[in-house]
């Protein structure tokens, strides 16, 4: 884990240096004077060899001074991060957890009826989730439900613009649906986790279908070992030998996807977030580090210190999250363990 995030702290800082741009001229305005310019180079440290100024930009990543992201008024990055994570992180994990709790169960579903219409019907499903763009799901779903039908909310937690700013919700985590469950805010848990349907719909289905696919494909190959026809012999209920023998040992492959599912759904969120104006979260905050978004101080601008610090955490977050998956799969299989 050290190793893979040294390595990507290293790789982003090399490539911030070959990006044909000069920082102190982002941070001092694109009118700025070369005596203002000189000032900002002196202060960003970029004077100093280059050897020097990695390590100082390793000394302030440990320190948890990311710099300034002049992108939102040169305020300091890691609270921008700290504030937008929590929201991102909730989406990510229904997402995630819903993977598991409908694709699981319909990829053993798959498995037991191998080459049968069930199994055809799934396939065709799981595939076709895997295939429709997120970003194109998520506005045929404010189409239908919202325009069409007019039962979910369009966007917004709570379902409107200023929901939050009108209906506070105290803050414990920073996540407006736990905060508001953990406070026991039950009208603004009801209305933020309404507004959440469409959003974690459009963010769930591609890794339902990829959970789908790989269940499918590791029970198939559990189903036809010898110590499964050997069960059936011996007159073993097909739940069991399906749920409690074959399932265990096709687990494994499945949990290293939705450790995945997880880390890429923290930048899926990007798309979903946008798209349903679900504010504070990553997805707008890379829209604004990447330039596309708008803000009073740059326009169009791309925020080199925030696109680094988000590049960190989201490194850091697929280490953690493949890490969690070795770990279940020792739990799973202690051979792993001798």
């Amino acid at each position: 884990m050290a190793v893979v995030v040294l390595g990507t702290i290293t790789v982003t800082f090399i490539l911030s240096h070959l990006v044909p741009s000069n920082p102190a001229i982002l941070f001092a305005g694109t009118q700025s004077t070369p005596q203002e310019v000189a000032v900002w180079t002196q202060r960003l440290g970029l004077d100093k060899p280059l050897y020097l100024q990695f390590v100082i930009y390793i000394e302030n990543i440990f320190t948890g001074n990311f710099g300034l992201s002049y992108s939102y008024s040169y305020a300091p990055i890691l609270p921008l991060i700290e504030q937008s994570l929590p929201n991102s992180f909730t989406l990510a994990a229904i997402a995630t957890a819903l993977a598991a709790l409908i694709g699981i169960p319909l990829g053993v579903e798959a498995a037991k009826r191998g080459g049968k219409r069930v199994d055809s019907i799934l396939r065709i499903f799981s595939v076709s989730f895997v295939a429709i763009p997120q970003f194109w799901l998520a506005q045929l779903l404010q189409l239908a439900f919202n325009v069409y039908l007019h039962v979910l909310p369009l966007s917004s937690y709570g379902g409107a613009l200023l929901y939050t700013q009108l209906h506070p919700i105290k803050t414990v985590t920073g996540s407006i649906l736990v905060d508001a469950l953990l406070t026991g805010n039950f009208g603004g848990f009801s209305a933020v986790a309404w507004s959440m349907v469409l959003p974690v719909t459009a963010l769930a289905l591609y890794p339902i279908g990829v959970v789908i696919r790989q269940t499918r494909s590791s029970m198939l190959g559990v189903l036809s070992q010898d110590y499964i026809r050997t069960a059936r012999a011996y007159g073993v209920s097909e739940g069991e030998i399906n749920y409690r023998y074959a399932l265990k040992n096709a687990i494994p492959p499945v949990i290293t996807i939705l450790a995945l599912i997880f880390a890429g759904s923290i930048i899926g969120v990007v798309f979903i977030e946008e798209i349903f104006s679900l504010y504070p979260g990553i997805g707008p905050l890379i829209a604004q580090s990447t330039g596309t978004g708008i803000t009073s101080s740059a326009i169009g601008a791309v925020d080199y210190p925030l696109v680094l610090a988000l590049t960190i955490f989201v490194a850091i977050i697929y280490t953690i999250s493949n890490f969690v998956a070795d770990m279940l799969h020792i739990y799973f299989d202690r051979r792993l363990i001798r």
